[in-house]
């Protein structure tokens, strides 16, 4: 039988909306890398280049930590190559 001690549904209920947070985070840092990647770096100024470089080198960090905090491994891993 399930415990129903108030404590550990509490226990479930933050760590569910942890996961949720950190999935999120997944599907917003994925959608910015997309976004990112439709601006082609050849017309694009240098200093800009440099910024989007920034923000791509950042994004895929968050996406790395979401998806351990999240024990995708595998996903984390494949990210780390880029």
């Amino acid at each position: 039988m399930a415990d129903r001690r108030p404590e550990k549904s509490c226990e479930q209920a933050c760590e569910s909306l942890k996961q949720q947070d950190y999935e999120v985070a997944v599907k917003h840092c994925t959608e910015a890398l997309l976004s990112l990647s439709q601006y082609p770096p050849a017309h694009l100024p240098e200093a800009c280049r440099a910024e989007i470089d920034r923000i791509k080198i950042e994004t895929l960090l968050y996406r790395i930590a979401s998806f351990l905090q999240l024990k995708k491994y595998g996903q984390a891993d494949e990210d780390c190559r880029h």
